[in-house]
């Protein structure tokens, strides 16, 4: 009698992850506990989720709890306790985000300036203890396949000038920055921009390339008497031709991209969701979700704030919420 209810608790067990692993938005439920759903790697154990994922050796069995080993088939989406054992993501009253800091070197604009603001930025940042995140971090914290630190945030560039951005970096050496480069590659190795080369030395550096489409060509809507199918065809065409030009210039997969003029549309995501991309960026000034809309990633032009403006602004890496559904 117990073991046939504990094969049928099972069974049940596994059906509700497979249902609820389809919900990306919200993959947690009150009436289940605080938890998520996590789909694991090819290969991935139990121990390696709860290392990732679980807050390590204190949350396994908690894990193994939700997901018996012995009946807990390879790749199948698995139940992770939010609380106690995890830490971050998600708690009952709200969840982490990420803030994105975005710095532009754009023609007119004062860089000493700019410069200035940055290495004050990263001085607060350090001395409030936020920590900087790689790309490849920040991604599996959208995706809810990692955890990050507490006050963790990700550093963007996007450089259309680039004297003042290489002065920037030659003296920054010593900073071990990381982050994301958003460069429009129809621009590089023109008068004034980035050569393939030095994108390529920053990338090793630690700075991922990632595409912004030309923009000024109106990609955000159809012109005036463009049809739907002219539009498509139009988007797609640029955005493919400049994402090919950066793809066959850089070591690594373009992973990242940006809307043009900060706002995308489902025309634009789909060409660049086939083009291979992971997280694409609006603008705004809200930090990043745990559980993110990878088509609405947002950065903030932290760098072009007004003087009067702390940095504090735009810090808040938890985000206060009655998790009532």
């Amino acid at each position: 009698m117990g073991i046939k209810f504990d094969m049928r608790f099972c069974f049940f067990l596994l059906v509700f992850l497979v249902a609820g692993s389809a919900c990306v938005e919200r993959p947690w439920h009150h009436s289940a506990g605080e938890y998520v759903v996590v789909q694991p790697s090819a290969g991935q154990s139990l121990d390696t989720v709860a290392s990732d994922f679980g807050g390590g050796p204190a949350g396994l069995p908690a894990i193994e709890a939700l997901n018996p080993p012995a009946l807990t088939p390879a790749n199948t989406p698995l139940l992770v306790p939010a609380t106690p054992a995890y830490e971050l993501g998600i708690r009952a009253g709200g969840y982490q985000v990420v803030p994105v800091l975005t710095y532009r070197w754009v023609d007119g604009a004062d860089f000493e300036a700019l410069e200035a603001r940055l290495r004050a930025d990263l001085l607060q940042l350090q001395s409030l203890g936020h920590s900087l995140l790689s790309p490849d971090e920040f991604l599996g914290f959208i995706r809810m396949e990692r955890s990050v630190s507490s006050g963790a945030v990700l550093l963007a560039f996007e450089v259309h000038h680039a004297e003042g951005f290489r002065a920037f970096w030659e003296r920054s050496s010593d900073l071990g920055l990381t982050g994301l480069l958003f460069i429009e590659p129809s621009t590089v190795g023109t008068e004034g921009a980035l050569t393939w080369e030095e994108v390529a030395r920053l990338s090793g550096d630690g700075m991922e390339p990632a595409l912004l489409p030309p923009g000024g060509q109106g990609l955000t809507a159809p012109a005036s008497k463009e049809t739907l199918v002219g539009y498509t065809l139009r988007v797609k065409e640029t955005i493919t031709t400049s994402h090919g030009l950066l793809a066959g210039n850089v070591p690594g997969p373009v992973r990242f991209a940006a809307y043009p003029d900060g706002v995308g549309n489902s025309v634009m995501a789909s060409v660049m969701v086939s083009l291979g991309m992971k997280g694409i960026f609006i603008s705004g000034e809200e930090g990043n979700p745990f559980f993110c809309d990878n088509l609405s990633v947002v950065r903030m032009d932290a760098g072009g704030r007004g003087a009067e403006v702390p940095l504090d602004r735009y810090l808040d890496t938890f985000r206060e919420a009655a998790l009532s559904w």
